[in-house]
């Protein structure tokens, strides 16, 4: 082994890895932010679901590992985060310039958004 991989190697602390990833997946590292869930405005107010009521609940249960729990919560919680890695991802690497992939995601989870809304409030869950 030489200098520099001994360098690489004691970079990637692997016991603090582990932990950060225990952390994540463990039902215990997100159990504080249930206590911070704010209170939709428009449901306040009207009484019926916005279309982006269930999103909070929806990440948390995502969070948690619990994929199907996060998608009968709210549906559209899993294209809007792949919209946000790949806008991050996108302007960290600074590729697609003219944004026409991120146009195309973006309106189809917008699409998305809207049609499980209107499934909802037709199926009488809002």
């Amino acid at each position: 082994m030489t200098i520099g991989t001994i360098h690489k190697i004691q970079r990637y602390n692997i016991p603090k890895t582990h932990f950060f990833a225990w952390a994540i997946c463990s039902l215990e590292g997100f159990s504080w932010l249930q206590r911070l869930l704010l209170p939709c405005p428009f449901k306040t107010l009207t009484g019926i679901d916005c279309p982006g009521c269930g999103f909070q609940r929806s990440l948390l249960a995502l969070f948690n590992g619990n994929w199907a729990e996060s998608y009968h919560l709210y549906p559209p919680t899993i294209p809007l985060l792949i919209v946000l890695v790949y806008a991050i991802v996108k302007g960290a690497a600074g590729f697609d310039k003219r944004d026409v992939v991120l146009k195309i995601l973006a309106v189809a989870c917008g699409w998305f958004v809207m049609g499980a809304y209107i499934l909802k409030l037709w199926n009488g869950h809002g």
